[in-house]
């Protein structure tokens, strides 16, 4: 009878160990799946938005501290550490935050951060604005957008990061942009828009060792457009007082003289002249 005993004993003492043991397995592999699902969904979800192919390698790595993007051997890499993922997920209640931090990460490779391998402020402002730019695309809410920064910014701090208000503040932008563009056209329903930009330009203006073009329109204004296609007045097209000159191209403290030939000649203060540039008329 003792003897049967302590086979029963024995019995219940394995059964107990192999229950706990089988439970955290099951527990550290659920662990393990939730992080990398959720990474993976998301960044395929955010390059979906932007009408890529997804190309870029998710991998866990314990060693990162929250998420970063890389190139090795010219594949574009996400790592994440499954923690900080996780973390996420429980300050905040929503897979939103993960995705913000993912679409940051995705922002620096389409932005062409990684290939330069430099780390600065402004690149970090560029990514977050990505990010919320895409967040908004996704169906995110703006809280959602910023979730991740306004739960744990400070663990996502470096000397490299722009302050967590800068970067809250860049979220915000780029969530905005994307919510005003939402019912925008970008190009009106003319049949031949591009000839009616160009009748407002009287002039076409290029200068030695500059690669941009300058406009002078009717209304006298010089134009130049920056990177996002945004018209900037620079300077003015003035009256010459010079019967050497049909007119005078001037920006800022800077005053060319303009011939009846179109050459755009610049005057020293020692009185000699030179050719720097040429304007030449706007066909419409």
């Amino acid at each position: 009878m003792l003897s049967l005993s302590k086979h029963i004993v024995l019995i219940l003492f394995l059964f107990v160990i192999t229950t706990s043991y089988a439970q955290d397995s099951l527990s550290t592999e659920t662990y393990a799946f939730e992080p990398d699902k959720v990474a993976k969904e998301a960044v395929s979800k955010i390059v979906q938005y932007t009408g890529l192919t997804p190309n870029f390698v998710v991998v866990s790595d314990q060693k990162v501290s929250t998420a970063i993007a890389y190139l090795k051997n010219n594949k574009r890499y996400i790592a994440y550490n499954p923690k900080f993922i996780e973390k996420l997920k429980d300050k905040t209640s929503t897979n939103w935050a993960a995705v913000s931090v993912l679409a940051h990460e995705i922002g620096h490779h389409l932005s062409g951060h990684t290939i330069a391998k430099t780390q600065s402020p402004g690149n970090e402002l560029l990514a977050d604005k990505f990010s919320g730019f895409i967040l908004f695309q996704m169906g995110a809410s703006l809280e959602n957008a910023k979730s991740a920064l306004s739960a744990i910014g400070h663990e996502m701090d470096t000397t490299k990061h722009p302050p967590k208000i800068a970067r809250l503040f860049a979220i915000q932008e780029g969530w905005e942009e994307a919510k005003r563009l939402k019912n925008i056209n970008a190009y009106s329903s003319s049949k031949n828009p591009t000839n009616e930009a160009l009748t407002q330009f009287v002039y076409q203006c290029t200068f030695k060792g500059d690669n941009n073009i300058y406009f002078v329109d009717e209304k006298d204004n010089v134009i130049w457009y920056d990177n996002y296609g945004k018209p900037i007045i620079i300077g003015l097209k003035k009256e010459s007082t010079n019967n050497k000159y049909n007119w005078i191209y001037n920006y800022l403290d800077n005053y060319y003289g303009v011939d009846h030939k179109g050459k755009i000649w610049k005057e020293t203060t020692y009185g000699s002249v030179f050719i720097v540039g040429e304007a030449k008329l706007v066909k419409k």
